[in-house]
């Protein structure tokens, strides 16, 4: 667009340059006006452009002047614009580096002011186009007073409707001050309500707070009554009793877990059978099985050689009888010195006024033992000496068997399976109220004799044949003697547990016990069918026929 065709108020089409020297923020006819400013023909355009501008700024002054309709303010008067003569050009010749550095800041210092004059020009252009504009607005309104002026009627009907309009505001203004008073009075109805409303909830949360605090009273004096009753009941209540249930199991699981230990670690014990004939007279020998296994034992199962697992049984539970589930040992855990203590004050409460049933000093002991059982103290001395059982029976059993002596922690799966489920089993049995007994030995019979089982004992105990280690049956082929005598006592793998009766000297028996018996014949194998038995007599049942009774 050629620069003639300028509009007042208007600017060049611009667009950004990208050029190391120049700033981005200026527009190009910026950098093009300065470039035709510095060049002899620029500066010429330049002028060209601002006298336009002052020609038209002065034809429009002369326009708003002859309409007469009001003095129009008063514009500021063009500047002239900076005129520079143009530099002469000089040969490229006679130019050296410095003298071309030199010419070089000299332009830039031109540029500069030729910029600051564009700006100046521009702005004091934008500021004329803005007060034509208003003159251009004044000029308008001025025209439109002075046609209505000059029409009367058509000025008395624009007040006429203004009025009617004025009117109808004023109309509407009323229809919505009483549509609002009629709001408000229906607010002050309904905030009247919600007053009373409110009274006589506080009313009733004032008598609902007065009967809640009779009632906490009343809650606070049950509490008391209840936290006395509570403390009359377990006065009178015996503590909580282990039922007999529980010491069945713990107990036939203990000797559960001893057959298992044997079945697993004696499945060669071959060498056994030499350690057993030299256990007597042997100096190194431990005093463990010295004790446990005396010359009868051995003797009787010298003939059987399938009696190692048997024999290994029978240490096994005699040690922890003897060091854990014995009935002088008042708990399993506690020291000599605590425990004369507690049997002192035990014989001291039956001396006392009113007199103490043995029921009572049994609670008191089984209230007692239980808080000692849960001080750390004590259950690490428990555990000091069950570790020290142990090790005792353990040493013992590899003196039988040699070759378990190898396993370096062998001792610890025997403490945990066999060892600790007996401390457990002693200290309930010591923590109830009731009394329990372990009977290591068969009692005697009525002639007198504890060594000699009869066919009868079959119901009464659990009789294991030492030479084929079966369990003897009611309907088992056995000879029997006249007096039905079938056999002879060995010894006792599984003891006989009695829970004792306060009253009398008697007692239940819980589990009956396992008796290793060695028969008088070999126990015959059972037949099928009864032509299975016309090679066998009577005798064999203890009938007619017995070669004993003539």
């Amino acid at each position: 667009m050629p620069d003639d065709d300028i509009e007042l108020g208007q600017s060049p089409p611009d667009k950004k340059l990208d050029h190391p020297f120049l700033d981005s923020s200026e527009p190009e006819s910026f950098y093009r006006e300065a470039r035709d400013a510095v060049h002899p023909k620029g500066m010429e355009v330049i002028l060209h452009r601002e006298q336009h501008l002052d020609h038209n700024c002065l034809a429009g002054e002369k326009d708003a002047s002859s309409k007469e309709t009001m003095d129009s303010p008063t514009t500021k008067p063009a500047i002239p614009p900076r005129t520079q003569k143009p530099r002469a050009r000089r040969s490229t010749d006679d130019l050296d580096p410095r003298h071309l550095e030199k010419e070089n800041a000299s332009l830039r210092k031109d540029y500069e002011e030729i910029r600051r004059d564009l700006k100046s020009t521009w702005k004091e252009n934008r500021e004329q186009a803005l007060e034509l504009r208003d003159l251009k607005k004044q000029n308008t309104h001025l025209k439109e007073s002075i046609r209505t002026q000059a029409d009367p009627k058509s000025y008395k009907d624009q007040i006429l409707n203004e009025r009617r309009k004025f009117y109808e505001h004023v109309d509407m203004l009323d229809d919505h001050i009483n549509h609002l008073k009629h709001q408000l009075d229906k607010t002050k109805l309904h905030m009247d309500q919600l007053t009373f409303q409110t009274r006589e909830a506080n009313e009733e949360k004032a008598n609902y707070e007065s009967k809640l605090q009779n009632l906490q009273k009343q809650n606070a004096r049950l509490n008391e009554d209840l936290t006395e009753c509570r403390d009359d009941i377990l006065r009178l209540q015996p503590p909580s009793q282990i039922p007999d249930s529980k010491i069945v199991d713990e107990y036939a699981n203990v000797y559960q877990q001893i057959a298992s230990w044997v079945d697993d670690e004696a499945e060669d014990s071959s060498a056994m059978e030499t350690q057993l004939e030299n256990m007597l007279t042997d100096k190194d020998a431990p005093q463990l099985l010295k004790t446990c296994l005396d010359s009868d034992i051995l003797r009787a199962t010298r003939k059987h050689s399938d009696a190692e697992p048997l024999i290994l049984r029978y240490v096994i539970q005699t040690h922890l009888h003897q060091r854990i589930l014995a009935d002088d040992l008042y708990l399993f855990g506690l020291d000599d010195h605590s425990i004369t203590l507690l049997r002192t004050i035990a014989h001291s409460m039956e001396d006392l006024e009113p007199k103490r049933d043995a029921l009572t000093i049994q609670r008191w002991r089984s209230e007692t033992l239980q808080a000692l059982a849960k001080i750390d103290g004590f259950q690490a001395e428990q555990q000091r000496q069950a570790t020290t059982v142990s090790k005792d029976l353990w040493s013992a059993l590899v003196y039988l068997l040699p070759e378990i002596a190898s396993q370096e922690t062998g001792w610890r799966r025997l403490h945990d399976t066999v060892v600790m489920p007996a401390v457990h089993l002693a200290t309930n049995m010591r923590f109830s109220t009731s009394c329990y007994r372990i009977i290591p030995h068969l009692p005697r019979n009525a002639a007198g004799h504890n060594n000699v089982i009869y066919h009868p004992d079959i119901q009464r105990y659990t009789l294991l044949d030492v030479a084929t280690q079966k369990v003897l049956r009611q309907d088992s082929v056995l000879k029997i003697a006249e007096d039905g005598r079938i056999g002879e006592h060995v010894m006792v793998i599984q003891p006989l547990l009695l829970r004792m009766q306060r009253d009398s000297n008697g007692g239940i028996a819980l589990c009956k016990p396992t008796v290793a018996v060695r028969l008088d014949e070999p126990m015959a194998r059972r037949a099928k069918g009864v032509k299975a038995l016309a090679g066998w007599t009577s005798s064999w049942f203890g009938g007619e026929g017995d070669p004993s009774r003539t």
